[in-house]
């Protein structure tokens, strides 16, 4: 834990180094800096790093249980820690491509577990604290505006390696999504959707797991100050098809929410704690706690 802290410390300081162009022309399109700090530096060439814990839930945050809140087929439903680090080229100013890949960690502070679900205690004890290599990817990002709406596109091939997913029988994800938010003028308010498509291959023939996610994730911001901005998004239409469904028939997911607070370091370190809960049935114990991290360097 020291050690990630004292390497947290050190990619901030030199990620303050940073200094962004106003005349450059991705930042002209996106001034959202949530996506900003999500697409990468101004740089031709840089380091796109990002740090995700995947907390329990706030009646119980040292249990190493992680609340499966929407019952997704292909959740993580123990917590975990990633890293991820990747070399990102800028062929153009507004299209860039980053290869990259770190470490996952399960259930990184827990030794034991207590529950009674003998699928998830076998889960535990196969991967507890086991470090695995973090789905390679390769990730394609697009900058547009459409009129006065910012538009983001991202397309990711992702080899499947974190442990939790890869026993299950998860092999690839195929990955789309298209941002966009839109900024009402002379307010702190933006609002906007992510619209995004989830596409998976196998090693097994687990009828159990989840082949297709789509989904429809309205978000709404508010901008504090330069440094903190609220934000909330909805999980609202998301629909996933399982193995074993017939071609056409597919499951709708609960509806959730995410509340947290963005911290915008500079422009290129971003921070995001937050937590996710269902509206219709907010309960402590169904409350999970989250911290997301986007760090460029260079």
């Amino acid at each position: 834990m020291i050690k990630i802290i004292l390497l947290s410390i050190l990619l901030l300081n030199l990620a303050w180094a940073n200094k962004p162009n106003s005349n450059d022309k991705a930042d002209q399109l996106i001034t959202n800096k949530r996506l900003r700090a999500d697409s990468g530096s101004l740089s031709l060439w840089s380091v796109s790093s990002s740090f995700n814990y995947q907390g329990g839930s706030i009646a119980d945050p040292a249990d190493a249980k992680r609340p499966n809140i929407v019952n997704g087929a292909d959740a993580l439903t123990l917590q975990n820690l990633t890293g991820d680090v990747g070399v990102r080229y800028r062929v153009t100013p507004v299209f860039s491509v980053t290869g990259s890949t770190g470490l996952f960690m399960t259930t990184p502070f827990h030794d034991s577990i207590d529950t009674d679900n003998q699928k998830l205690r076998e889960n535990f004890e196969s991967n507890h604290q086991k470090l695995t290599i973090n789905d390679p990817l390769l990730r394609f990002t697009y900058l547009s505006k459409l009129g006065p709406v910012q538009s983001v596109s991202n397309a990711k091939l992702t080899l499947i390696t974190n442990n939790q997913q890869k026993l299950a029988g998860y092999l690839w994800s195929y990955y789309f999504s298209q941002n966009f938010m839109y900024q009402v003028e002379d307010t702190r308010f933006s609002f906007g959707a992510n619209v995004t498509a989830q596409l998976y291959s196998f090693s097994n023939n687990n009828d159990s797991l989840t082949d297709r996610v789509f989904g429809i994730y309205p978000a709404f911001e508010y901008e504090i100050n330069e440094t903190f901005n609220f934000r909330t998004a909805f999980g609202t239409f998301v629909y996933q098809h399982l193995r074993s469904s017939e071609k056409f028939t597919y499951e709708k997911r609960a509806v959730y929410q995410s509340v947290g607070l963005g911290i915008s370091i500079t422009r290129d370190v971003f921070l995001y704690p937050n937590l996710q809960y269902i509206p219709s049935d907010i309960r402590s114990d169904r409350t999970n706690l989250a911290l997301n991290a986007n760090i460029n360097l260079f």
